[in-house]
């Protein structure tokens, strides 16, 4: 049995410097100091360039150091993405192609010759036929799915003997155990053994199995879990794989065309067609707006190309692209207002850079405005707590019966 373990850590353009140190204390390092440590040990890892950047930029250039490191010894792979974590599914193709482009000149720069991703982390794990098109077209092998992407359903008889493709597409697909994840990412699996005793149930001898969560999970989110990683590393139960690594072990024999989903979809969601609720969610105001406001500011710098200020706008659009200013917006059951009006600010700032757009401008402070208004009324009147009550309870309802 060969286990892939994917993690992904990122953090959103303009995080704190407090905050990242903090984070990269608690995770990242202890992350990486158990690869040092356990030459055995196999990681595909997602970080984000703006994060690598926020790194370097905060004083852990040793960390990167140690990343690039263990990319040459082959004991870890780092997937290609959107360097600015930009949600694909509903952006235009040229931005999503651009998001890679900068992912990947940044990350170039940086790891040198060592950076030669093979596969493709969408962030949010946001799963779109024609976002896989871009991938497909820019010459990346793999993408990594939530395994309710095939059928719709959490637990999806996924062979762990082959690797599946992508129809007519060529695509490698791998999927994210959705069960196996969930134990560890809530943390109902905090032994070795016993986790490896869940992993047998679902997998053969012979198979391989993918868990995919963020980074964060160990030591900031759930202080102390950086230990349960470690010991799964010194298992000699399984063996350890990236996930490229699995391409040369098994063989790709059956075509998919996988459902639109993340991997925080719910299978209601899926039968109801809302394949993203937490970044646009039918009937929910704040999300039309942040939409309407990020379609505007798309247009607006498209527009703007002969404006001698249009590359400074530009380069502002590339970092607003951002996805958490959605997600925070959901309120199922994330909810923050400094996010939302931080998205909803920068976005507007992208189009008060271009001086001569006044039309535009004064529709980005209504919409702005109007943004603000029904966050700071959902926050008053208890509407977002209200809300993230009922979708927890969904939650547990509908994962429960997954968890032993």
């Amino acid at each position: 049995m060969i286990w892939s373990n994917f993690l992904h850590i990122y953090q959103p353009p303009g995080q704190s410097q407090d905050i990242v140190n903090r984070i990269t204390i608690e995770s990242y390092r202890p992350i990486i100091n158990i690869l040092k440590q356990n030459p055995k040990a196999r990681l595909t890892l997602n970080i984000n360039a703006c994060l690598t950047e926020q790194l370097i930029e905060h004083g852990h250039g040793d960390l990167v150091g140690d990343i690039k490191e263990l990319l040459n010894s082959g004991r870890l792979e780092i997937t290609e993405s959107a360097k600015y974590h930009a949600f694909f599914p509903l952006l235009p193709e040229s931005e999503i192609k651009r998001q890679i482009e900068l992912n990947r000149k940044t990350h170039q720069e940086i790891f040198g010759k060592a950076y030669n991703p093979k596969g493709f982390f969408i962030p949010e794990m946001a799963y779109s036929r024609r976002a896989a098109a871009v991938i497909q077209k820019m010459g990346y092998e793999w993408l990594l799915v939530n395994e309710i992407s095939l059928i719709g359903r959490q637990k999806s008889d996924i062979d762990a003997n082959q690797i599946y493709s992508l129809r007519r597409n060529g695509l490698k697909i791998f999927f994210r155990s959705q069960r196996l994840s969930d134990l560890i990412h809530r943390q109902h699996a905090s032994i070795a053994e016993n986790f490896i005793n869940e992993a047998k149930k679902d997998i053969n001898e012979t198979g391989y199995f993918i868990t995919a969560m963020d980074g964060e999970i160990f030591g900031h989110h759930r202080p102390g879990y950086g230990k349960f990683l470690q010991e799964l590393y010194e298992t000699k139960k399984m063996e350890f794989s990236t996930v490229s690594g699995l391409l040369d072990k098994y063989p790709a024999e059956k075509e998919i065309e996988p459902q639109k989903s993340s991997w925080s979809s719910l299978e209601t969601e899926l039968a109801s067609n809302i394949p993203y609720s937490l970044w646009s969610y039918p009937g929910n105001p704040i999300h039309e707006k942040q939409w309407e406001l990020t379609n505007l500011a798309i247009k607006t710098v498209a527009e703007s190309k002969k404006n001698p200020k249009h590359e400074e706008a530009r380069k502002l659009l590339d970092t607003a692209l951002f996805s958490c200013q959605y997600w925070w917006a959901s309120s199922m059951p994330w909810w923050k207002v400094e996010m939302i009006e931080k998205g909803a600010f920068m976005l507007k700032k992208t189009i008060d850079s271009l001086d001569e757009k006044k039309s535009a401008k004064k529709k980005a402070d209504k919409i702005y405005n109007e943004i603000m208004t029904i966050a700071f009324d959902w926050e008053r009147s208890g509407k977002a707590h209200n809300n993230a009550e009922y979708y927890t309870k969904k939650i547990s309802q509908e994962l429960g019966e997954y968890v032993p």
